[in-house]
């Protein structure tokens, strides 16, 4: 039932309050990449990435001390208990949740603009959003494995392992006889709901090239990338997509 005009929310009945707690939490999500879209608009992608870092630090702590109490959280230091006390095991299967729902909301996304704006306007989007999440996944992981930005191929092939995608998408890399990393994707989530229904593979080549490239010069600005097959490609069988990287030596 609509809001009647003027209405406070002391004067909302329970339902509306539960509501309302997954409107505000979406306002929480939604202003935190609003404030990191726009410093990388203003500041550069590199500035805001290190700024987002030192915020992080700062918020997560500060957000899970207030909220862990309304949702029955006890804390473990800055760390939910019930994550402090997980095996290695249940954390795993955890971050793989994590990745599926990341990829359902990518998903959403992307239909929910192609029907309001076309397939056009969402595949613009789509490219543009893969941009910028390569080169975030890769500053982030590149700060977790301690690398600086001249790891060459060998840090490229630890951090594509890393990435969201990869903990739910079956791969496989290997060096070439020319030295070139060659990455493979021998399972995409996506893909593989398609074929099931029937359809044709989603032509991703145009995002991949943006995200691969994206990712590899992040990781070291002397890598090439170089797509070997991707839909709409013809696509080996039992395959998804493949990508080669090489390194241009400029020392």
């Amino acid at each position: 039932m609509p809001f009647e005009h003027g209405t406070e929310l002391t004067d909302l009945d329970r339902d509306d309050l539960l509501r309302m707690v997954g409107t505000f939490f979406g306002d929480l999500f939604v202003h935190y990449g609003m404030w990191f879209t726009e410093t990388v608009r203003h500041q550069g992608i590199e500035k805001a990435l290190e700024m987002e870092r030192q915020v992080l630090e700062r918020y997560f702590p500060l957000a899970a001390q207030r909220l862990a109490p309304h949702l029955g959280i006890e804390m473990d230091g800055n760390v939910p208990r019930v994550l402090a006390s997980k095996s290695r095991q249940e954390l795993l299967l955890l971050l793989t949740d994590i990745a599926k729902t990341w990829v359902a909301s990518d998903g959403l996304w992307f239909q929910t603009v192609e029907a309001s704006a076309g397939l056009d306007e969402a595949k613009s989007i789509n490219d543009t959003c893969w941009s910028h999440f390569a080169h975030m996944e890769a500053f982030k992981i590149r700060h977790h494995l301690g690398l600086g930005t001249r790891g060459g191929l060998q840090a490229l092939e630890h951090a594509l392992k890393l990435r969201i995608y990869s903990s739910i998408n079956a791969h496989a890399a290997g060096r070439e006889q020319d030295g070139s990393l060659l990455f493979q994707m021998t399972e995409c989530r996506v893909q593989s709901a398609r074929r099931r229904r029937g359809l044709d593979d989603y032509p991703c080549k145009s995002a991949g090239i943006v995200e691969y490239s994206t990712f590899a010069s992040s990781i070291d600005p002397r890598i090439r990338t170089e797509c070997a097959y991707c839909p709409p490609d013809r696509v080996p069988d039992e395959q998804f997509c493949a990508w080669r990287f090489t390194i241009e030596d400029d020392a």
